[in-house]
């Protein structure tokens, strides 16, 4: 009994049909990981964006931060605002003995995001190092009394044409911006 086998061109048929499989399947998944990674983004930003304006709604402004603050940096202004915590710098605007602008005076502070929800907001995109440093970050218009502020996570590129991704106060949706990081006018227009 003779024993019948794939011929050299029958193997090479397919391993020619799973090069092409793959060539199609790869760069669909690679899009789709980012598109994943930009969603994460997104739903991350719409939650600080909510906490933002809860907070204004109660003190009349955001929290004040000239500067970009890493928004899980557990030692940031930013972080004790919005939490209430102090561990590390201490709010200025959510304090037990301020009045905010319905009037209410005294009590504990204000919690308008957990600690765990915000060290748990990382941007997907980043490397470790900087400027893809794995954060995202809030900025306002001024340090006290801001009446504007975005939010910005760099998402690919390198530091001087990379790209950024950021959501304002005055937009609900994300938007990828290319150039360097982002900082905010006093009339609450991103500038590169």
């Amino acid at each position: 009994m003779k024993r019948k086998g794939f011929t050299l061109i029958e193997l090479m048929v397919v391993i020619a049909i799973i090069i092409i499989l793959a060539a199609i399947a790869i760069p669909n998944y690679l899009k789709m990981t980012e598109r994943a990674k930009k969603s994460r983004i997104a739903s991350d930003m719409a939650t600080l964006a909510t906490g933002l304006e809860t907070f204004r709604t109660d003190w009349g402004s955001y929290p004040g931060s000239t500067t970009a603050i890493a928004v899980n940096d557990p030692t940031s202004a930013f972080m004790a605002e919005m939490t209430g915590v102090v561990s590390g710098a201490v709010p200025v605007i959510n304090i037990a003995t301020a009045t905010n602008s319905v009037g209410e005076a005294g009590g504990p502070t204000q919690v308008y995001l957990k600690v765990g929800t915000l060290t748990s907001i990382v941007d997907p995109f980043g490397t470790g190092t900087a400027p893809a440093d794995n954060k995202v970050y809030y900025i306002s218009d001024a340090n006290s009394g801001a009446a504007h502020w975005m939010l910005f996570a760099y998402s690919s590129g390198i530091a001087a044409t990379g790209k950024y991704l950021y959501r304002t106060d005055g937009s609900s949706t994300v938007v990828e911006q290319t150039r360097s990081a982002p900082a905010i006018s006093t009339a609450g227009v991103p500038t590169y």
